[in-house]
């Protein structure tokens, strides 16, 4: 069975709701583009912050905040002035 879908010109694809059966609203998709051919993944997994506890999120926060940062030259103070920062 083959159904015929259009994009829009907003590049918007409405599915006939009789091929979306299965799935739930709003389901988020992955993407793939193969060629010229559109695959849809459903996504299966949850991100981190919509899973962690506050605890795990307290301590991926503090992990991050350690990590060793590039080095990057100092801000000059005149840099920080008032009538600078508006130039």
């Amino acid at each position: 069975m083959s159904d015929i879908v259009e994009i829009d010109e907003r590049g918007i694809i409405q599915l006939p709701s009789d091929l979306l059966t299965f799935v739930k609203p709003r389901t988020r998709f992955v993407l793939e583009v193969q060629g010229k051919t559109l695959v849809l993944h459903p996504i299966t997994d949850l991100p981190f912050w919509q899973i962690a506890t506050p605890q795990e999120r307290a301590e991926a926060a503090r992990h991050w905040a350690a990590l060793e940062r590039p080095v990057a030259p100092p801000i000059p103070d005149v840099a920080l002035h008032r009538d600078q920062m508006y130039d």
